[in-house]
């Protein structure tokens, strides 16, 4: 077999011990076969227990000839070009939804929302800006309060700091200088897209309508940016983001399975994508 470093370039493979996964981004089409055995060698050496790829197109009977599930798609993830989500699992538990019906009946809510009225303005007393370093200590204090447990440490303000270094843009809407709802754009200028994430806000703010303007606002400054493909990952068995996002014309594009540990532990995640330009495959 090659070497790992022979077939992918380095930042290509990610191995998320948090998350228990392995994913893999960007690969040379010719050694798929190999490819495979590296993830699965990865995915022991690391305890990992879902092996996740994003292929193309072309190439996607060939990971399934090889066990992969196709479970969605991000559209226009790579600079326009569809991204097909195929994951491999290493155990029949992590494969396995703990709540399948309660995720199709909140994705029956959230798409009989689409096309509904969003709030585009901000109530009386809240105001919007663009999150700067000196506000991660506030921000991981929120993320600490939302979030029993995140797929991120969004509960360290020095990771947020590294974050916002390497790209992601936060903004936060405040009342009276603190902060009361907050969200980011992970921005990948290598493949031209964004995730649409880290969405928080503090209980004492819900039910305000704070969340539609801020993405309105992230949305109109990754169009700004050049980035026009964007999407976000909902927890399926929760209605809140998925009704958000249906509302906020995002169409759904299948889900992950057990894909990451937040709230109670491992948690099924929904595809949503909005593309600004057309995408092709």
């Amino acid at each position: 077999m090659l070497e790992m470093t022979e077939m992918i370039k380095t930042g290509d493979l990610v191995l998320d011990r948090q998350n228990k996964r392995v994913k893999l981004h960007v690969y040379d089409r010719q050694h798929i076969s190999e490819l495979d055995q590296m993830l699965r060698q990865q995915a022991v050496e690391t305890d990992a227990s879902k092996v996740i790829v994003y292929a193309k197109k072309e190439d996607v009977e060939a990971w399934q000839a090889l066990g992969y599930r196709h479970e969605g798609t991000i559209e226009g993830f790579f600079h326009g070009e569809n991204a097909h989500m195929l994951s491999f699992y290493m155990t029949e538990e992590r494969a396995t939804s703990v709540a399948p019906q309660l995720a199709e009946e909140f994705l029956a809510l959230s798409l009989s929302k689409a096309g509904s009225s969003i709030t585009k303005e901000l109530p009386p007393g809240y105001s919007m800006r663009e999150a700067t370093e000196a506000d991660a200590d506030e921000l991981a204090r929120l993320y600490a309060l939302v979030f029993a447990t995140y797929p991120t440490p969004m509960d360290d303000p020095a990771y947020i700091r590294e974050t916002m270094k390497e790209g992601t843009r936060y903004f936060v809407v405040e009342e009276q200088g603190k902060i009361a709802c907050a969200a980011s754009a992970e921005v990948s200028t290598r493949f031209g897209s964004a995730e649409m994430t880290d969405c928080a806000t503090h209980p004492d703010h819900a039910g305000k309508g704070l969340l539609q303007p801020l993405f309105l606002e992230l949305e109109q400054r990754m169009e700004d940016q050049g980035i026009y493909y964007l999407y976000t990952l909902t927890r399926a068995q929760s209605a809140g983001m998925n009704v958000t996002a249906a509302k906020m014309g995002y169409q759904y594009r299948g889900r992950l399975i057990n894909n990451c540990t937040i709230f109670s532990g491992f948690e099924d995640m929904n595809i949503w994508v909005k593309p600004l330009r057309p995408t092709k495959n």
